[in-house]
């Protein structure tokens, strides 16, 4: 029986301590600096831009990805992605789409 009333006496203990605890962290979190993301101009500098179009290929497709603007173009040689740079408007690289050969 004193066996018993030691444990449920340090379990008591552990779960008061462990509450202390989680207060801590709760207020140590509350008071840390917060980090703030610097404001995003929408109003950027409009461009002009010169975008290389393959021969003889077509505009099929136009798409936002991060902070480039993807244009897919078909032509007879195949399928060309074009990567522009959302804030020079100069393209940032090309990917030409091929059959995979296996």
């Amino acid at each position: 029986m004193q066996a018993l009333k030691t444990l449920v006496i340090a379990m008591g203990l552990l779960i008061v301590v462990g509450i202390g605890f989680v207060g801590y962290g709760l207020m140590r979190a509350k008071n840390a600096p917060q980090t703030q993301q610097a404001p995003v101009s929408s109003a950027a500098e409009p461009f002009a831009a010169r975008v290389p179009v393959p021969p003889g290929a077509r505009l099929e497709q136009v798409t936002a990805a991060g902070d480039r603007i993807v244009l897919r173009f078909s032509s007879a040689e195949g399928e060309k992605l074009v990567l522009l740079d959302t804030q020079t408007g100069r393209p940032a690289g090309t990917i030409s789409l091929v059959p995979d050969t296996h």
